[in-house]
């Protein structure tokens, strides 16, 4: 659910309008990444960022990673192609329509002749890379002539399978180099950018990367006071006070406690005692939709290295040795159970030798949670 009041990002806003205003000039830019923790409201801004892109006649498309390189090859051609048929010039639609009506077919070219080649479905997933290349190239070229581009949003990044995600840096580079306006505008944890380059050393060039945090205290009290002014019920001073101290400037916290607040309350201006009765509220809320279904994910061993990282640093980064240290192992023998972790993104790793949680108070919530045997385990990994 998308938040009441946007605030704190228009430098982030500002950057991606300037990568319109080139592209209408036929102007070369980069992708841009951002990556965070969660609840930093990185899929907020994204949605945010492909409306602006699609008010300025910017073709845009837009999907989430999943990690099965089946499905996100699929979503990728299925949001294309979507994209493709929604222009609004009719004229461009058909052109563009026109390209998309090959999706099926692949254009090989040996000595200088060209075919074009029915693929059965194994067939296809072998050649996904260049089916994409073919038709990403395709309505780049004819985007340009009408002095616009393709913007290719994706949430979750750092979770799109390897193939998928090797193909498209290296697109983003050829499309690049062949002055085509295709654009990644990607999001996802802190470990994407390594992610990226990872899979493409020469990701960190193609990219520019920005890392979205906690808001200010000033952007925090917009973000809780414009939509109750707006609203006709504004928060009185020691409301805002307390909100701004309980929410630490993470977005998914501010809507929490603002609604629970909004809520409890029964006096115009919305006061302190609302606030308080709400936090109880916000906090079952936060518990539900950011830290239980997560911790759910984890089997046993996961569990006992989450709560060694709690009981270090509580929410700070800790030194992986001093976790396995903590758990009465060996580094090397917990390696296995980090990197499971890493891959349900419940942690990442800021620098060499140290752990972090992907979710702003975890550390607090398993602190005070009911233990690890007493929590149930999903099943799911």
């Amino acid at each position: 659910m998308r938040p009441p009041e946007l605030v704190g990002r228009d430098a982030d806003i500002e950057s991606i309008g300037r990568i319109i205003a080139r592209t209408k000039l036929k102007l070369m830019n980069q992708g841009v990444i951002f990556s965070g923790l969660r609840g930093m409201g990185k899929t907020v801004l994204l949605l945010s960022l492909q409306d602006l892109a699609a008010r300025q006649g910017m073709v845009t498309a837009r999907m989430e990673a999943t990690g099965n390189a089946e499905t996100d090859y699929d979503e990728l051609f299925n949001e294309i192609a979507l994209a493709a048929v929604n222009v609004r010039s009719m004229a461009l639609r058909e052109k563009l329509s026109e390209v998309m009506s090959r999706i099926d077919s692949v254009e090989f070219s040996f000595l200088g002749i060209g075919a074009n080649v029915r693929l059965s479905d194994e067939e296809r997933i072998r050649t996904n890379p260049f089916r994409l290349e073919a038709i990403v190239r395709r309505l780049s070229e004819e985007l340009a002539k009408e002095n616009s581009g393709l913007f290719l949003f994706i949430d979750e990044l750092q979770e799109m399978a390897s193939k998928p995600l090797g193909a498209l840096v290296a697109l983003q580079h050829k499309m690049g180099q062949d002055g085509l306006p295709f654009y990644i505008i990607g999001a996802g944890l802190p470990n994407l950018p390594g992610t990226l380059t990872k899979s493409r050393s020469y990701a960190e060039r193609l990219f520019s990367y920005k890392r979205i945090g906690q808001l200010s205290d000033e952007d925090t009290a917009d973000g809780f006071q414009k939509p109750a002014q707006r609203m006709g019920r504004p928060f009185d001073d020691e409301a805002i006070s307390r909100l701004v101290e309980i929410s630490h400037g993470y977005p998914y916290f501010i809507q929490a406690y603002g609604r629970a607040a909004w809520d409890a309350s029964v006096s115009n201006p919305t006061g302190l005692q609302a606030v308080l009765e709400g936090e109880p509220i916000a906090r079952a809320e936060l518990d539900e939709g950011l830290y239980t279904s997560r911790w759910q994910r984890a089997k046993e061993s996961g569990r006992r290295y989450l709560a060694a990282m709690a009981r270090i640093s509580e929410d700070d980064p800790c030194d992986s040795a001093r976790v396995a240290e903590a758990m009465g192992k060996k580094p090397k023998e917990v390696s296995m159970v980090r990197e499971s972790l890493i891959q349900l993104g419940l942690i990442y790793q800021p620098e060499h030798g140290k752990v972090a949680y992907t979710i702003p108070g975890m550390g607090e919530y398993i602190l005070r949670a009911v233990p690890a045997t007493q929590q149930t385990y999903d099943g799911r990994w």
